[in-house]
């Protein structure tokens, strides 16, 4: 994966050493020159998503010619858009879209879930009219083993291995509230990535969100944020609210903190965007960031 260590400064990772890139550089963020956080407000998702990663580069900044990219939306789900309960599906079409116009040789559009969600909720069909790839992870053997480098409960996890062979990692998460962590977002969203997740729910759920995000880095992160679901998450159905915007950036500590401003919360008290912050993931302080915020 490629990513940044200073502003200005390109270093190329391959994917399969996250781990050691999140060891060796605990602060490691991707930033455009001027802006941290990018939020497109509109009525319109696919022009918010088109608009809020134009603001941080645009897709040429992320995407070169020969990538494999890897999509990870949150296809939870069963219902449309209007429940709120996964990652829209015009914005995944558009997303891979993107990619492959920009020369990607494969995108692949991951999670773990099973083929009936992403059928009912239309993501199957939006990566087909984009021209990806849909795979569901349901099988250990589609799995690699990797260090987590700040675990204190993770050691070793089971990753996607086609995320660990893949240059470029977008995670396309939905801000929506989850009985267990609070809130799902950029960080629990990579949940659908690791193969046991029972273990994170009987030992501290926060913790393991917090140390997964410090060994999976991301190249670019879109939250849907055009309809936030506000209670009975993860599946609903519950209270939505009409937000209308998609924030985009790439460090997911900052989204997930911004994100939960749809909440009425304040990020510290989110336990694992609070431990990710204190492991070195990103930043939790948003008066510390460049925000541009902008209507469509």
């Amino acid at each position: 994966m490629r990513c940044s260590a200073a502003v200005g400064v390109s270093t190329v990772f391959p994917i399969s050493v996250l781990s050691a890139v999140a060891a060796d550089h605990p602060g490691v963020r991707l930033l455009h020159p001027e802006v941290d956080l990018a939020v497109a407000k509109g009525d319109s998702p696919v022009k918010n998503c088109l608009s809020a990663v134009e603001a941080l580069g645009g897709f040429s900044r992320f995407i070169r010619e020969g990538d494999r990219v890897v999509v990870k939306p949150n296809p939870v789900g069963r219902g449309g858009p209007e429940l709120a309960t996964s990652t829209h599906p015009d914005m995944v079409e558009t997303v891979v879209r993107e990619c492959l116009r920009l020369g990607a040789t494969r995108v692949t559009v991951l999670s773990h879930d099973d083929q009936r969600s992403f059928l009912m909720n239309g993501i199957a069909a939006a990566v087909e009219r984009g021209g990806g790839i849909l795979k569901p992870l349901m099988d250990v053997g589609q799995y690699r083993e990797v260090v987590a480098p700040r675990g204190t409960i993770l050691r070793r996890e089971l990753i996607a291995a086609d995320l660990l062979d893949a240059d470029v990692f977008i995670n396309m998460p939905i801000a929506k509230h989850h009985a267990g962590a609070e809130v799902t977002m950029a960080m629990k969203n990579l949940m659908g990535l690791n193969w046991d997740r029972v273990h994170y729910h009987q030992t501290d759920l926060h913790q393991c969100i917090a140390e997964l995000a410090a060994t999976v880095r991301q190249s670019l992160i879109i939250m849907d944020a055009n309809h936030v679901l506000l209670t009975n998450g993860p599946v609903g159905p519950g209270e939505v609210l009409d937000a209308r915007m998609v924030i985009a950036g790439v460090d997911p500590v900052a989204v997930d903190a911004y994100a939960t401003r749809a909440f009425f919360r304040e990020p510290n008290l989110i336990r694992h965007i609070r431990i990710a912050h204190e492991l070195g993931v990103g930043e939790i302080d948003l008066a510390k960031l460049d925000i541009r915020e902008f209507d469509v």
